[in-house]
């Protein structure tokens, strides 16, 4: 199975990347799973004008995120609460691409924050968002409070306490994710 993990903050001193790095160490632990990394601020696509299939010749960026998107079964949308929402980066990526990308596989939702409630209120609207796509959302989400304090810059966790939240998730995400692919 293939899962491609969607790092979506593009600010300079991103917290979201390190949790990133920390699940894709923790995803390969699972048998049969491969594992990779969009990472939006390396993308660095442009700003949404029309949708991939409309544009003249879509640009190099365009079509290797496609790429990593489309090949996935299943994808992790990880990211920051910004203003009570998820990143404008991830909105940006999603609408460059057509519904068939997202349909029927699972997406689980990561959001991160400085402070107590992980991205609460970004995880409710990605649920949302991810179901507009025909997508499957994972019941379980992960948030991640204080994130400041969990992973260190390679994504290695610093708060032990925080092991049993992610892997409730994964164990989740990944039986969701197999069960839709077997579906197929």
């Amino acid at each position: 199975m293939n899962i491609t993990i969607v790092s979506a903050s593009t600010r300079i001193e991103r917290e979201t990347h390190k949790v990133a790095l920390g699940l894709i160490n923790k995803i390969q632990l699972f048998e049969g799973v491969n594992t990779i990394i969009l990472d939006l601020k390396e993308a660095k696509l442009p700003m949404f004008t029309e949708i991939m299939s409309k544009l003249p010749q879509p640009d190099e960026r365009i079509n290797d995120a496609y790429e990593k998107l489309n090949n996935a079964d299943a994808i992790l949308f990880v990211s920051p609460e910004y203003n009570g929402s998820y990143s404008a980066p991830l909105k940006n990526m999603v609408d460059f691409y057509p519904k068939s990308t997202f349909y029927r596989k699972a997406i689980g939702i990561v959001t991160v924050s400085s402070g107590a409630l992980g991205g609460m209120r970004a995880a409710m609207q990605l649920q949302q968002f991810i179901l507009a796509l025909g997508a499957i959302t994972c019941p379980q989400m992960l948030l991640v409070p204080t994130v400041q304090n969990k992973f260190d810059s390679l994504g290695s966790l610093t708060d032990e306490s925080f092991t049993k939240s992610i892997d409730i998730f994964l164990k989740e995400f990944i039986w969701l994710a197999n069960a839709l692919k077997n579906a197929k």
